[in-house]
């Protein structure tokens, strides 16, 4: 099963630039993921090998 990632900047309250990634649970489809962060610009996938996750562009 894979799990999506989706990323973002957003400024801190200190005026840094903040890179936020969330990493979602199995099973949503990059169309759900969209409707619940319609701000972020970069979608990944994490499949999974083994024990560990793999990223995919």
């Amino acid at each position: 099963m894979t799990r999506r990632l989706a990323s973002h900047k957003q400024k801190g309250p200190d005026n840094e630039i903040l890179s936020v990634l969330t990493i979602y649970e199995e099973g949503l489809s990059k169309q759900d993921i969209k409707k619940m962060t319609p701000y972020s610009k970069k979608h990944g996938v994490l499949i999974k090998s083994g024990k560990v996750y793999e990223f995919k562009d």
